[in-house]
């Protein structure tokens, strides 16, 4: 159905120059608020979220300050439209995921995996998604983009609570009594993010310097399935074969991407 329209779009666009021109002109839009993202991820990188501002943006960029602003209301505004780009990235990440061939636990798996390349691709905007829940952030974004914003976190969600959902009716999670599928998602979410969390900003503590040859991000994530009753336990599957076999069969073009450091484009 959605090539079907898209062939009717395509055709409309062919007999109406005006409308084709139209086209060409947003498709302009579109492209310099993505360079210009580039340039804000750029700054952040260097030198912080709490020290971007507009004038930074400007002198960085080939554009005056009011064509900046006919994008973006304020620097608030700018780290929310970063925010919905790694958000985005996650969701094209998960889509693949998806589409492992393996039981639900595994799928599980494959979506963690999917965070967690999010977060090693494209490491400056990996704690974007929080402080672009700050109020000072929050206050000064666009309602436009704050509405993106949410409707993006809902198709995650979405997504989450669907694996969830399917589990449970195969009989493949079997969660205690109050275990419901808000608070499961949500617990999900805290292992994989604290567990990044902690292996990139503080790796060079004793705590984690000790686990050289070990993988702990995958550990957690087991005692945390296996407390679910997520079947089949890790005591009855190998999941590191299976973390391994996700690496090769979905993500294998991410996975030389990190080994590379070949820079993300923003999307």
């Amino acid at each position: 159905m959605l090539k079907f329209l898209c062939d009717i779009a395509n055709k409309e666009l062919r007999s109406c120059p005006l409308e084709h021109r139209f086209s060409k002109k947003q498709q302009a839009i579109a492209d310099r608020e993505q360079e210009l993202l580039q340039i804000a991820h750029q700054l952040v990188e260097a030198e912080g979220y709490a020290n971007l501002t507009m004038d930074k943006l400007t002198a960085a960029s080939p554009y005056s300050k009011g064509t900046i602003y006919n994008h973006f209301s304020s620097k608030e505004d700018v780290i929310t439209a970063l925010c919905n780009a790694a958000l985005r990235h996650e969701i094209s990440l998960f889509k693949k995921a998806e589409l492992f061939n393996g039981s639900s636990r595994e799928k599980a798996l494959a979506l963690h995996q999917a965070y967690l390349l999010s977060a090693k691709m494209q490491p400056i905007l990996f704690n974007c998604v929080l402080t672009a829940k700050s109020p000072w952030v929050q206050e000064k974004s666009s309602a436009a983009r704050l509405t993106a914003q949410q409707e993006l976190e809902k198709d995650i969600s979405g997504m989450v609570d669907l694996l969830l959902q399917q589990a449970i009716e195969a009989n493949e999670l079997q969660p205690k009594a109050g275990a419901t599928v808000d608070l499961m998602a949500f617990a999900n979410w805290a292992i994989s993010f604290g567990g990044i969390a902690l292996l990139s900003s503080a790796s060079e503590t004793y705590s984690i310097e000790r686990l050289q040859g070990a993988h702990p991000f995958l550990f957690n994530l087991n005692c945390m399935l296996d407390g679910m009753n997520w079947l089949p336990l890790s005591t009855d599957w190998d999941y590191c074969q299976s973390w391994l076999r996700i690496e090769k069969e979905i993500f294998s073009t991410e996975q030389q991407q990190v080994a590379t450091g070949l820079p993300q484009v923003l999307k």
